[in-house]
């Protein structure tokens, strides 16, 4: 099950069918086929999102949707990515943290911040290669 967060709060968000109704009440431009069928081109391309938290509400089409589970799918992708170098392909004998610490940015680091020692950059798998 794909779902999303908050941006405010963390807590889930979900489709609320109520305040997405009202708000395509404001502008109800529907066309009707010879059946009786609304005609789908003429019906609002968004959906409303209500965090079961805080309340915040959010408008998204199905492409900003998509958008954002990609996003957070490749993050966990990242993430896993991660946890496979440190476990496989990193090797803690020849870290030296007195070499210091920089910013790579190919995932959120060692600090989370996206920030590696020096001597796992070296390593890292991750990265790009330029």
């Amino acid at each position: 099950m794909f779902s999303l967060e908050c941006e405010k709060c963390g807590s889930l968000i979900q489709i609320d069918e109520h305040i997405t109704a009202e708000e395509y009440s404001k502008d109800m431009d529907y066309l009707v086929d010879e059946v009786g069928y609304l005609v789908e081109s003429t019906i609002q391309k968004y959906l409303i999102y209500k965090c079961s938290n805080c309340g915040a509400t959010y408008r998204f089409t199905y492409k900003d949707w998509e958008k954002l589970i990609r996003i957070k799918v490749a993050k966990v992708a990242m993430s896993l990515r991660k946890q496979k170098m440190f476990a496989e392909d990193i090797n803690p004998m020849i870290i030296d943290p007195d070499n210091g610490l920089e910013y790579c940015g190919q995932c959120d680091g060692y600090d989370n911040e996206g920030n590696c020692l020096v001597d796992i950059i070296k390593q890292c798998t991750i990265r790009k290669k330029e």
